[in-house]
């Protein structure tokens, strides 16, 4: 019997897999518990319309992340560090500084979306990686000097 996974089932596929199992299987615990619905001419239809849909709003998603990528590639954006008469930087530039300046830029991500962040706790120019989905990264430049 084929039944649509509407949860992740471990040793038997993630949720949206059409699997065969066992008819006695599928109506006493799939079915029951809400982790399956049984496939059907009409679940299966559907099934299908919202597979279609998720793979074109993903390509949408993934054409506005590599627009996005273009515009800021190696873009530089600046930052300054307090430091102290001995010449010793205080504190460092965080994640979130780096979030700040970006949606002063009118980017908006999300801190998770910051993958190759090295510890910047000095002058010099920084390379951070932003991750804004599997598909689509960009490098950006980190431009630190002294207040």
């Amino acid at each position: 019997m084929k039944v649509i996974l509407k949860k992740d089932l471990k040793g038997k596929g993630k949720a949206g897999d059409i699997i065969d199992v066992n008819p006695n299987y599928a109506n006493n615990v799939l079915v029951k518990q809400g982790i399956a619905i049984v496939a059907n001419a009409s679940t299966l239809n559907d099934h299908k319309g919202k597979q279609e849909a998720k793979v074109f709003h993903h390509g949408e998603m993934v054409k506005e992340y590599l627009s996005l990528a273009d515009k800021i590639k190696n873009k530089v954006y600046n930052f300054t560090l307090n430091v102290g008469a001995n010449g010793k930087a205080f504190g460092s530039i965080t994640k979130q500084e780096i979030l700040n300046t970006l949606s002063q830029d009118g980017i908006k991500i999300e801190k998770n979306q910051i993958k190759d962040f090295p510890s910047i706790k000095g002058v010099g120019q920084y390379k951070i990686t932003l991750q804004l989905i599997k598909e689509v990264s960009v490098d950006i430049i980190a431009n630190v000097n002294i207040k």
